[in-house]
């Protein structure tokens, strides 16, 4: 019994150890940033064309940084499915952000309680994004992604009521994630550095 528990923690912080690179977090401020570049500079491809190449940065950063200082760790088959799920609502939410930008630029037939979340805006956009976050802690089992949330939540309430253009707000949300990832990216390179450099030592 006690083995089955020793092994179940020692999974658990071979898990957690691997979610505190900062890599994850990176990943997410480049797509928030690179929505932001796209509004400023009006050129809609970098919204599309971000996703792909934050997990194209995710996988090599993975590779490059974590996996030669703590190895591969496989996700336990639960697990598994719990972040196959994050990434299925990830889907319908971003469906649902598509559809609603759709019928902004349509304007008409539009529902009115599609237009209310429309005139909104602020608020729609802070409550998906909330919940986008509380859908990565819970999948990545990483709690700092409950205080993103509470940090987007707080960010775009304020930003319903003081009125500054969307991407004003989104770029003071990536930088802030950027700048948490890249500190926890250089705090672990430290403490964990890569084999050969031990050996060398």
């Amino acid at each position: 019994m006690n083995q089955k528990i020793n092994i179940k923690e020692i999974a658990r912080k071979a898990y957690t150890s691997y979610h505190q690179d900062g890599i994850l977090d990176i990943s997410i401020s480049s797509i928030i940033l690179a929505f932001a570049i796209m509004m400023f500079t009006d050129m809609p491809w970098l919204g599309g064309i971000s996703s792909v190449l934050a997990m194209s940065f995710y996988a090599g950063a993975k590779k490059t940084f974590t996996v030669p200082r703590i190895g591969y760790v496989k996700f336990p088959q639960q697990r598994v499915k719990r972040i196959n799920i994050g990434l299925f609502v990830l889907g319908l939410l971003s469906f649902a952000v598509a559809m609603m930008a759709f019928v902004q630029t349509t304007g008409e037939g539009a529902p009115s309680w599609l237009m209310f979340l429309i005139e909104n805006y602020m608020l729609t956009i802070g409550a998906i994004g909330t919940c986008l976050f509380l859908l990565a802690g819970y999948s990545f089992r990483t709690n700092r992604m409950y205080t993103y949330a509470l940090l987007t939540a707080v960010l775009f309430v304020f930003g319903h009521f003081i009125y500054f253009p969307l991407q004003y707000y989104l770029t003071v949300l990536g930088i802030t994630i950027l700048a948490y990832g890249l500190a926890m990216l250089v705090r672990f390179i430290r403490k964990y550095p890569k084999a050969t450099e031990t050996a060398d030592a």
